[in-house]
């Protein structure tokens, strides 16, 4: 799963059970839109520019890459006056398109670090088992294999770009030819295609 489907994924492989899963996921919900109080932050997708053109971007105008999609489509994120730069600057420098997304805070970055400390106190009061399947963490791309890694991933996903193309590749080389999306459209479908 990506970002919150990372969740579904850990219920699916018995990580966690679907009550503790939903109550997890209301309270990073909450978490995350307290800590998008404390600070006015965006997302953006940037479409057909390189991955060495956008880093440099993002270090002029301190936004982060908040989700790695696939290549040329990649989803910045930061305040919303440093988002806003970044955007011109990514169709300046031949962005074929930049899509202001409609989120409310900059979702995968330092800003959500407050969200983190109420995170990791949820996550202590419930109960983690090892995966019965593999997990691969959306943090780094690669598998997790145990109730405590994927704690510490959990925490680590909050604040860190989501590593989706790496996740697919991952997969892939795992020997994985089936990929399924639940949900109401087809967008990881369409990435997992263009990543392979």
């Amino acid at each position: 799963g990506h970002s919150l489907g990372e969740y579904t994924s850990l219920v699916v492989a018995g990580v966690l059970n679907l009550e503790d899963g939903i109550k997890l996921v209301r309270e990073r919900g909450k978490l995350m839109e307290e800590a998008s109080l404390h600070m006015a932050g965006g997302m953006a997708a940037i479409l057909g520019l390189d991955e060495v053109t956008l880093e440099e971007i993002c270090q002029e105008t301190g936004v982060k890459i908040a989700n790695n999609n696939c290549d040329l489509q990649v989803v910045i994120s930061g305040n919303r006056l440093s988002l806003a730069r970044a955007m011109d600057l990514a169709a300046a420098r031949g962005a074929r398109k930049t899509i202001p997304l409609a989120v409310s805070g900059a979702f995968h970055t330092s800003l959500m670090e407050p969200a983190r400390e109420g995170l990791a106190k949820i996550i202590s009061d419930i109960h983690f088992e090892d995966p019965s399947t593999p997990i691969v963490a959306n943090a780094s791309g690669l598998p997790v294999a145990s109730a405590q890694e994927i704690k510490e991933e959990l925490l680590t996903q909050l604040c860190s770009c989501v590593q989706w193309k790496r996740c697919v590749q991952c997969m892939t080389e795992a020997g994985v030819t089936q990929f399924v999306e639940f949900g109401p459209g087809r967008v990881l479908s369409g990435l997992v295609k263009r990543i392979n």
